[in-house]
C-alpha cells in the first residue's frame, strides 16, 4: 500500500474515533439533562402536591360543618374537585396539562380530639402516575367553646336559672359515666330533681328538696342545700359561705372561701352528714349541728383562691346566620308568604327559606328530609298533637341526620306536639315555650331570649338559653351530647373552636 493511502486510512480511523467519542459525550450529556429535568419536575410536583394538601387542611378548617359533622357522626370528608358536583368543577390547574386536587378526611379520636388528614395530588394529564403528599393534623376542642360546652352540659344559661323539679337522665346508649352538668353564668336560684353531673354557677346556688347531684356543686356565691339533698362530690363556694340544712349528705369535701356577717363560713345543721370541711381559718368558722370527719384551714389542701369553671354560650352573629341561610336556600325552595300546614294535613320538605311564620296546625305532620335546614324569619308555632318527622335521605336507614328549625323570632311548642330529630334555634329576644306534654328529640338553643319549659315537657339532647326563668313541673331532659352537636354550626370556621396539637407530613408515595 502506498504511503498516501496509509495516511488517508489513519485519518479516517481518527475521524471515526472522534465522532464516536463526541457521540458518547453528547448522549451522556443528554441523559444527564433529561434526568435532571425529570428530577426538577418531580421536585416541583412534590411541592405542588404539598400545597394542595395544605389547601385541603385550610378548606376543612374554613368549613364550619366539618367539625360539627365529625363530632356528630364520627367522621366527615371533603374532596376537591367534588365528584358529586353538577357540573363538576375542574381540578386546580397549575400549568399546561398539570392538574391538582385533594381529599380530606376528619375523624373523631375521642377525648375532645379530632384528626384531619389531607392528601394532595398532582397529575400530568398526558400520562404518568400522580404524585401525592399527605399532611396529618391533630386538634383539640378549645376549652369553653360551644362544642366543648355541648359535650358535657344538659342545661346552660347566661342568666338566672329557676327550676322546680327537673329530671335529667342519660339518653339510651350514652355511656353511664357521662357527665350531664347544669351551668349558669349568673344565679341558680332553685333547682331540684336529679342531676347526673355537676351544678356550676358564677353566682349563688340553691339546691332543694330531695335533689340528687352525682358530682359537685360549685359556685362563686352562696351555696344553700336544703331538705335531704344528696351531693356525691364536693361542695365549693369560691367567694361566699355554705348553708347546709336538714339531712343533707355530701360525699366529699365542703369548702367555703368566705364568711357571712356573723363570721361563719359553713353552717352544718339538722342532722346533715359531710366529710372534711375547709374554711379560711378552720373550726372557728363552722357552726355545727351535724356530723363531719374533720375541719381544717383551706391552705395548703386547696389554693388560696378558687376559679369557678366558666362556660360561654355562642354569640350568633350575621356571618353565622348567613351560613345557615345559605344552607336553607341551597335547594332553591322559598316560601315568600309564610308556611302553614293545616289541621290534619301533611307536607314533605327539605332545605327551605320561609319569609314569615311557620305554623303547624292540629294533628298535622311536617316531614323534613333528614339533615335539612329550615330558616324562618317569623315565629314557629307547633301545637295540638302536631308532629315533625324525619325523612330518609342519606341512603342509611340505620342513622337519622338531625335537621334544624331556625327562627329569627321565637317558637311556641305545646300540647302534645312532637318534633323528632330536629334541633330548635330561636334568635329573637322574646320568650320561647316548650310545654304541656310536648317532646322534642334534639337540642334547643335560644342565645338572645328566654326559654320556659314546664308541665311534663321532654327534651332529648340539651338546653342552651340566655335565660331560663322557669323550668320544672316534672320536666325531663334526656342528655345526649351527640344530639347536642346536631345544632347548626355555631362558628364561621372550624379553626375558631380548635387548637392545633400536632402537624405531621408524610413522605411522598406514588400510585
Amino acid at each position: 500500500m502506498k504511503s498516501g493511502q496509509r495516511d488517508a486510512g489513519s485519518l479516517m480511523i481518527t475521524v471515526i474515533a472522534m465522532i464516536f467519542i463526541v457521540s458518547i459525550i453528547i448522549f451522556a450529556g443528554s441523559t444527564l439533562v433529561i434526568s435532571g429535568s425529570k428530577n426538577v419536575h418531580k421536585v416541583s410536583d412534590m411541592k405542588q402536591a404539598h400545597y394542595m394538601a395544605e389547601a385541603g387542611i385550610e378548606d376543612a378548617l374554613s368549613n364550619p360543618f366539618v367539625i360539627r359533622d365529625t363530632l356528630l357522626y364520627g367522621h366527615s370528608k371533603v374532596v376537591y374537585p367534588s365528584p358529586s358536583s353538577s357540573p363538576s368543577p375542574s381540578s386546580f390547574q397549575f400549568e399546561t396539562n398539570k392538574v391538582g386536587g385533594y381529599e380530606v378526611k376528619a375523624i373523631d379520636l375521642g377525648n375532645k380530639e379530632i384528626e384531619i388528614t389531607s392528601t394532595g395530588r398532582v397529575k400530568n394529564q398526558s400520562g404518568g402516575k400522580p404524585v401525592e403528599q399527605t399532611i396529618i393534623c391533630r386538634f383539640e376542642l378549645k376549652p369553653g367553646s360551644f362544642y366543648d360546652l355541648a359535650l358535657d352540659t344538659a342545661i346552660a344559661t347566661a342568666g338566672d336559672l329557676t327550676s322546680g323539679k327537673v329530671y335529667i337522665q342519660l339518653d339510651s346508649g350514652v355511656d353511664p359515666k357521662t357527665d350531664a352538668d347544669v351551668y349558669s353564668d349568673a344565679e341558680i336560684t332553685s333547682i331540684a330533681g336529679t342531676i347526673p353531673g355537676s351544678v356550676i354557677a358564677q353566682g349563688g346556688v340553691t339546691v332543694n328538696n330531695n335533689a340528687t347531684v352525682r358530682n359537685d356543686v360549685i359556685a362563686k356565691g352562696k351555696i344553700t342545700l336544703n331538705n335531704d339533698v344528696q351531693v356525691g362530690g364536693k361542695v365549693i363556694s369560691a367567694g361566699n359561705y355554705i348553708d347546709i340544712n336538714n339531712k343533707v349528705r355530701i360525699g366529699s369535701d365542703t369548702v367555703a372561701y368566705s364568711t357571712d356577717k356573723n363570721g361563719y363560713a359553713v353552717y352544718l345543721g339538722n342532722n346533715s352528714t359531710v366529710h372534711n370541711i375547709y374554711t379560711p381559718e378552720g373550726k372557728s368558722q363552722v357552726k355545727i349541728n351535724g356530723s363531719y370527719d374533720s375541719i381544717k384551714p383551706i391552705e395548703p389542701t386547696y389554693p388560696a383562691t378558687y376559679e369557678v369553671p366558666r362556660k360561654t354560650l355562642p354569640a350568633i352573629d350575621d356571618k353565622i346566620k348567613s351560613s345557615w341561610i345559605k344552607q336553607a336556600q341551597s335547594d332553591g325552595v322559598t316560601y315568600s308568604s309564610g308556611l302553614t300546614v293545616g289541621n290534619n294535613k301533611t307536607l314533605d320538605i327539605g332545605n327551605a327559606y320561609i319569609t314569615g311564620d311557620l305554623t303547624l296546625g292540629n294533628n298535622s305532620q311536617l316531614k323534613i328530609k333528614e339533615g335539612s335546614v329550615i330558616y324562618v324569619t317569623g315565629k314557629i308555632s307547633i301545637e295540638n298533637n302536631a308532629e315533625v318527622i324525619a325523612l330518609e335521605a342519606d341512603g342509611d336507614p340505620e342513622t337519622t341526620l338531625i335537621s334544624s328549625l331556625i327562627t329569627n323570632s321565637t317558637f311556641d311548642i305545646k300540647n302534645n306536639s312532637i318534633p323528632t330529630s330536629v334541633s330548635l334555634v330561636a334568635l329573637g329576644t322574646g320568650q320561647s315555650y316548650l310545654k304541656n306534654n310536648s317532646v322534642t328529640t334534639g337540642p334547643i338553643l335560644v342565645p338572645n331570649g328566654s326559654l320556659e319549659m314546664k308541665n311534663n315537657a321532654v327534651v332529648y339532647g340539651g338546653i342552651f338559653a340566655k335565660s331560663i326563668p322557669n323550668i320544672g313541673n316534672n320536666a325531663e331532659v334526656y342528655f345526649n351530647p351527640l344530639l347536642n352537636l346536631g345544632l347548626p354550626p355555631t362558628t364561621t370556621t372550624s379553626s375558631e373552636a380548635l387548637t392545633l396539637l400536632e402537624w405531621k407530613e408524610e413522605v411522598e408515595k406514588e400510585e
